[in-house]
């Protein structure tokens, strides 16, 4: 039987209002790879998004961050917002590791997120994720650039990974526990 794919290496719990101000600086000091939204934005998600949304510590410091939400029309599936990992935390599986945590966490039978044609490392990891889970992802383009008024912002590509099934969420979890 495979080893457990989850990095337990580094705590990882629920966003809280106090942690916006080291998230915020988390995603400014990984420009240009994640959007940076107001820090409004961040404590609402602290707020009311609390239930999906993570950050992975090293001691107390904050080194990666994820946010989602289960859109109100498809309650059955984990949006994935945004997620960042630290650059000298990076090639631990810890975007992975957060995202299988949120899945989890929610109960979800499909995951969805969207990635710039650029991020060859995110991409990969979807891809990666619906392997681990032994289903399918599924992409189209979600946004064009014309869509952002062609203002830099490549397209959004929608990735949805599903049908999730427990005992594939499980087996990615065994030995953690």
């Amino acid at each position: 039987m495979p080893k457990a794919v989850i990095n337990t290496e580094f705590t990882i719990r629920k966003i809280t209002v106090e942690d916006v101000k080291e998230i915020y600086k988390l995603l400014i000091d990984n420009r240009p790879y994640v959007g940076l939204n107001s820090r409004y934005t961040y404590f609402l998600l602290a707020k009311d998004f609390s239930d999906t949304c993570i950050v992975a510590l090293d001691g107390d410091k904050i080194i990666a961050f994820s946010s989602g939400y289960l859109p109100p029309n498809r309650p059955d599936t984990f949006f994935n917002w945004e997620i960042v990992v630290q650059k000298d935390y990076r090639g631990k599986g810890l975007q992975k590791t957060l995202l299988l945590k949120q899945i989890k966490m929610t109960g979800a039978k499909y995951f969805e997120g969207t990635i710039n044609p650029s991020n060859k490392v995110s991409k990969k990891n979807f891809f990666e994720i619906a392997r681990l889970l032994k289903t399918e992802c599924k992409t189209h383009i979600l946004f064009t650039e014309e869509d952002f008024e062609n203002d830099g912002h490549e397209k959004e590509i929608l990735c949805r990974i599903g049908p999730i099934t427990k005992d594939a969420l499980q087996n990615c979890f065994r030995d953690t526990q």
